[in-house]
């Protein structure tokens, strides 16, 4: 199979003939592979092989002077998609999947404009306001993502951090009233564009009460699976019919300050139990940085390749191997 093949089967519940993949890293931890090679340009996603890829944002400029920042809702301008579309096209002939850039969800949003207080507090001091400033985010997250359907991209990749590592950052309720409908609203844009195109949801942290309405938004993929946050065994069990999972290795339980035999652990248990019956995208749960030594992102690539086949992943599930 190609890439292509192998993750759009993983996207229909189904096993392909190997888990798909990918690990995305810190300038810094990039800056290694071109030293190891010798070649300053080279390709992190291609010299590694991973399946998807996802790709560099859009640059928006600070706002300009004495404009409020909640003010400033920037676009991509039209030179900079064409180049985009014609990077986008030339990924997609090569054989693998295109996921957009990330930016920061409603939520996040929300506070970078307001500060973290106001964010969680508006609503109940002024929800007026607070209604205002949610529907002038959630318009313009419609518009930035709603280019990368139109420029051709595979999966969208949308979010919001709602999670610590123990709970919920808000309440079920408060998310329900305030932010699942701006979801539901800009998922329900991108799917008119191209009802053919994935929605990847990005969330750090224990997000598990929440994942039923993520489903019910017709989110297709949840990213992160933060395997310190969350029980990944249930969350298989529990949603694995319904969303597909990428990520799931866990940054600092599996990668951070381990040794290569605890990677290569790690990375085949974590295999065992999200990849049987497809819906599963092999990767880290965040982008790996520089507390990650280079032998370990060598240790998770080497587990991978040596695990990804589904005739191992049979046996592992089995408890066999």
């Amino acid at each position: 199979m190609t890439s292509r093949e192998r993750v759009f089967t993983t996207l229909r519940h189904e096993e392909p003939d190997l888990v798909p993949f990918n690990i995305r890293v810190c300038p810094e931890i990039h800056q290694r592979l071109c030293e190891e090679t010798g070649d300053p340009n080279t390709d992190w996603y291609a010299h590694f092989g991973h399946d998807i890829r996802p790709m560099n944002w859009f640059e928006f400029p600070p706002p300009p002077a004495g404009v409020p920042k909640e003010e400033w809702t920037p676009l991509p301008g039209e030179t900079e998609q064409a180049a985009m579309a014609v990077r986008i096209r030339q990924i997609k002939d090569s054989g693998v999947v295109v996921c957009s850039g990330y930016q920061i969800g409603i939520f996040e949003h929300v506070k970078e404009w307001l500060g973290d207080v106001p964010a969680l507090t508006l609503s109940h001091d002024d929800p007026q306001r607070f209604e205002v400033i949610l529907d002038r985010v959630t318009e313009w997250k419609q518009q930035v993502y709603g280019i990368w359907v139109k420029l051709g991209v595979d999966v969208v990749w949308i979010g919001d951090d709602l999670g610590t590592q123990r709970s919920l950052i808000m309440s079920p309720a408060a998310y329900r009233a305030w932010y699942r409908p701006r979801h539901q609203r800009l998922i329900q844009h991108l799917k008119a564009l191209n009802p053919n195109v994935k929605v990847a949801f990005h969330c750090c942290g224990h997000v598990t009460p929440l994942i039923r309405d993520l489903i019910g938004l017709g989110v297709d993929i949840l990213e992160a699976v933060q395997a310190e946050a969350m029980d990944i065994a249930y969350l298989k069990r529990e949603f694995g019919r319904d969303l597909c999972f990428w990520g799931g290795v866990g940054a600092q339980s599996v990668l951070a300050k381990a040794t290569r035999e605890q990677v290569i652990e790690g990375v085949r248990n974590t295999l065992a139990i999200m990849a049987p019956g497809g819906g599963y995208i092999a990767a880290p749960c965040h982008t790996m940085t520089e507390e990650v030594s280079w032998e370990n992102i060598l240790a998770f690539h080497d587990a991978i390749h040596q695990f990804r086949s589904y005739d191992v992943i049979r046996k592992l599930s089995a408890g066999i191997a």
